[in-house]
Parts: C-alpha cells; sequence; structure tokens
C-alpha cells in the first residue's frame, strides 16, 4: 500500500515538472502555425492569416499589400468577389481599395502573381457550389496563395469549409479538418460562424452533424473585423504589425480605446537605436545603420544591394519612379533613417485613441520590463479594447498573451497555446527568459482559485 502511495506521489510530481518546468508544446487548433504570419515577410505581411502553409487568408487588399504580398513569395492572389468598374471607390481608412479589373492588372502586370476571382456577383459565398468553384481554382495556381474577401470573413469559411469538404471526400488529403476543427480554428481566429451561418450548410459541406457545445469567440468589440488587419488575443486584446496612418481612423471608428507601441525610438536604454522601416522591394532584417564599410540601409548603394528582386520593373514602385526599389516609407512613420516613433505618437495624440508608447527590445528581457509596463497595459484594458503592435507581431504577441491571461485568470497552458496560435511561440528552450517570465506571472504569483462553499 505504502509503495502504490510511494507511486501516485511520484507520478504526481513528474506531472507537475512537465508542465511548469519541462517542455510545453501545447497542441495548436491550427494544422501548421509554426511561423509568424505573413510569410517570407512578416513584418510586411503580419496582416495574413495562415490556415495552412499554403493558403493565407486576408481582408480586401490595397495596392501597396498586394506588392507586399509579392515580397513575401506569395504566388497567386484570389478574389473572392467581383468588385466592378462601376461600384463606388471603397477605402480602408482612406486608403485606396483597387475594384477587380485594377487589382487583376496590379496583381499580375506590376507583382507578377496569379489572380483569379472566384464569385460572380450574384453567387452566395456560403454554399456548396463557393466550395466547389475554390476546388475547381485551387490545383490550377501557383502555391502559396492568398485569398481575401472584404474582411477575411467570408474567404476564411469558404477556405476552411474547401478543407473540410477535401477531408470527407480524400482519404489521403491533408491537413484533415473535420467540423470540430472547422469551429475550433475559426473561434481561435475571433470568427463567429455559429449564429451568423446557416449550420445546415456547414453540416451538407462536412457531412457531419454540428458538434455538441461548439466554441464561439470571445472578443471584443464582436465587428472588429472592420480592422480585419488584426489578431484578436482574448476578449479586448488584439495584437499586430506595424500600423499605417489610415488605421488610425478605422480603429477609432470599430471602437479600439488604446493603441500600445512597443517599437522603439530614437534611442532605446540610451543607445541609439531606431528600427528598419518596411521597403517595397528591399529585404527586412538588414539593418538600419552603417556597419563596416556598410552605408546606412536607406543609401543608394545600400538599397541597390538588398533588392528582394533586382529585376523587377521600375513601375513596381510608381508610375514614375526612377528606380525599382523604395528608399521611404511615409505611411507606415518612416523618416530618412528609418522607423519614426515620434511621428507615429504625433498622428495619435491628433485621435481620439489613447497612445502608450512602451519600447522593448526584440529579444527582451521580458522580466524586468513586464514587471515596469503590466499595470499600465491592465490599466488600458479597463478602458476597452486594445491594440498592442510592434514591427511584426511578436513581442506585441508575447507581450498581449500575457497580459490578457492576467488580467482574465489564464493559466500557463492556455498561454502558452495562444502564443503558438498566433505564430510566436514561447517555450522552453526558445525563449527560455520568456518561458520563465510566463511561468512567474501564471504559475508562482497566480492566485489558487477559490474553492466552492
Amino acid at each position: 500500500m505504502k509503495g502504490q502511495c510511494y507511486i501516485v506521489l511520484f507520478l504526481l510530481v513528474l506531472a507537475l515538472t512537465n508542465s511548469v518546468g519541462g517542455e510545453e508544446k501545447p497542441k495548436s487548433v491550427f494544422p501548421s502555425r509554426t511561423k509568424p504570419p505573413g510569410l517570407k515577410a512578416p513584418r510586411k505581411c503580419w496582416w495574413a492569416k495562415e490556415i495552412t502553409p499554403d493558403l493565407h487568408v486576408a481582408g480586401r487588399l490595397t495596392e501597396r499589400q498586394i506588392k507586399y504580398a509579392a515580397d513575401a513569395g506569395f504566388k497567386s492572389i484570389v478574389s473572392l468577389f467581383t468588385y466592378p468598374d462601376d461600384e463606388p471607390r471603397q477605402t480602408f481608412g482612406g486608403d485606396s481599395l483597387p475594384n477587380t479589373a485594377e487589382a487583376k492588372k496590379i496583381t499580375e502586370e506590376i507583382a507578377d502573381l496569379k489572380f483569379i476571382n472566384l464569385l460572380d456577383p450574384m453567387d452566395e459565398w456560403a454554399s456548396v457550389e463557393a466550395v466547389q468553384k475554390l476546388t475547381q481554382a485551387l490545383p490550377t495556381l501557383p502555391k502559396p496563395v492568398l485569398l481575401h474577401c472584404d474582411r477575411g470573413y467570408t474567404i476564411t469559411f469558404v477556405t476552411l469549409m474547401y478543407l473540410a469538404n477535401q477531408t470527407r471526400n480524400n482519404p489521403d488529403f491533408t491537413p484533415k479538418i473535420t467540423s470540430k476543427e472547422f469551429y475550433n480554428i475559426s473561434a481561435a481566429m475571433g470568427l463567429d460562424f455559429i449564429s451568423r451561418i446557416p449550420q445546415e450548410v456547414v453540416s451538407e459541406i462536412t457531412g457531419e452533424p454540428t458538434p455538441e457545445n461548439p466554441p464561439k469567440p470571445d472578443v471584443e468589440p464582436e465587428d472588429w473585423m472592420d480592422y480585419w488587419v488584426a489578431h484578436p488575443v482574448y476578449k479586448n486584446w488584439y495584437t499586430g504589425g506595424q500600423i499605417t496612418r489610415s488605421h488610425i481612423p478605422v480603429m477609432n471608428e470599430v471602437g479600439f480605446k488604446t493603441v500600445a507601441n512597443l517599437r522603439s525610438g530614437i534611442m532605446l536604454d540610451g543607445k541609439p537605436n531606431q528600427e528598419e522601416v518596411n521597403l517595397l522591394n528591399i529585404k527586412s532584417h538588414t539593418g538600419t545603420y552603417a556597419k563596416g564599410e556598410k552605408e546606412p540601409r536607406q543609401y543608394k548603394e545600400r538599397l541597390e544591394e538588398t533588392r528582394i528582386d533586382p529585376n523587377r520593373p521600375n513601375k513596381f514602385i510608381s508610375p514614375d519612379s526612377p528606380v525599382n526599389y523604395e528608399s521611404r516609407n511615409l505611411e507606415e512613420f518612416g523618416d530618412d533613417v528609418g522607423y519614426q516613433e515620434l511621428t507615429e505618437k504625433l498622428y495619435f495624440q491628433a485621435s481620439p485613441l489613447k497612445y502608450l508608447h512602451l519600447p522593448v527590445a526584440t529579444k527582451g528581457p521580458f522580466g524586468p520590463y513586464l514587471e515596469k509596463v503590466m499595470d499600465q497595459l491592465l490599466e488600458a484594458s479597463r478602458q476597452g479594447p486594445v491594440m498592442v503592435h510592434c514591427a511584426m507581431g511578436k513581442r506585441a504577441a508575447y507581450v498581449a498573451v500575457l497580459a490578457a491571461a492576467v488580467q482574465y485568470d489564464k493559466d500557463l497552458e492556455w498561454a502558452l497555446r495562444r502564443s503558438r496560435e498566433l505564430g510566436f511561440a514561447v517555450s522552453k528552450t526558445k525563449t527560455p527568459e520568456l518561458y520563465r517570465t510566463y511561468v512567474d506571472w501564471l504559475v508562482t504569483k497566480r492566485k489558487p482559485p477559490k474553492e466552492e462553499l
């Protein structure tokens, strides 16, 4: 009897060791979200949402986003809807949204990608027919594919239904998506396909009944998709990469109250630390300042050396550009050196949104940083939805996931899984300092649940 007690005690200690001190690999609901969103250019395409490595979804794209997609390595763009020439011009916070004819020209003639629009104006998107059209189109398209609609909602439904239908009809198809996984994935993306979509359509396509008690997304506000570029974390917490000037009025209209910017200003910890700004046809992670015999990043010679494709036509930048690369990006608050935080701050101060500048280095350390800023973040969250951003969403994900877990009493397993689902996994081996910080806040400091009377 005593031996059995020792065995039980040993197993209990082992379980606790594995859950806190061992390598955590909580299963993500996504087939494969092991890398940051945005394919090969997560700083430029942080707004893309990966469904599988070959299929990413988004809202309606601007001309710059189409070009960013080319920089990121996408090979095809699919527009779910047709946007006729005679429709009133649509914008995203002032950024013009090309109609279908314009988008096709930009995609094929300037960005050199394949383009198709899937549905005719009178077609129903929540239908078997829409899934059939995507099933017929995808084998003809070079991969990876960026699929989009207006806000990323309808195209996610059609893409997941395509995967579920392939799972149903092709035993060798991967990744397999069942009805249950469809609801889990969509809820994790902050999308409600329960109250807004006829469940009969889902069952007809998947061949399965609606799962008992399927999860619904817990997001505030519910219509966050009007600012579709954001990545929902939980309730009123969202993350993203570098926002643009045009995003500010959209965030205000949707109902965001605070933007927390984690990018550094021109100085960090007493040292020059101006970060890179995104530039068309220029590689990321090439450094802002001069090193050795290298010129600063935005000098002509250095820009020519760091082009993604030296053979791109000049019109990739603009119709009258003298070169085939970009050297300034005012829309994303760039100056002659790189990203200029002060410019972003001034734009926000002229808006109704509260702006917090809470800079942290890309690699941390996050422990002392979070001790310093956590109260500010939690206070901002009590005022309403918070958008946490950095250059590509990495620092934002690390910080926002932990802040959401602290505020809403989520445990370590939830936080590790959520970070993995956002594409920025926190782990003991790859991010040990950050992992210890998560353990400190969510295990060591966490208050035990109250016992029921």
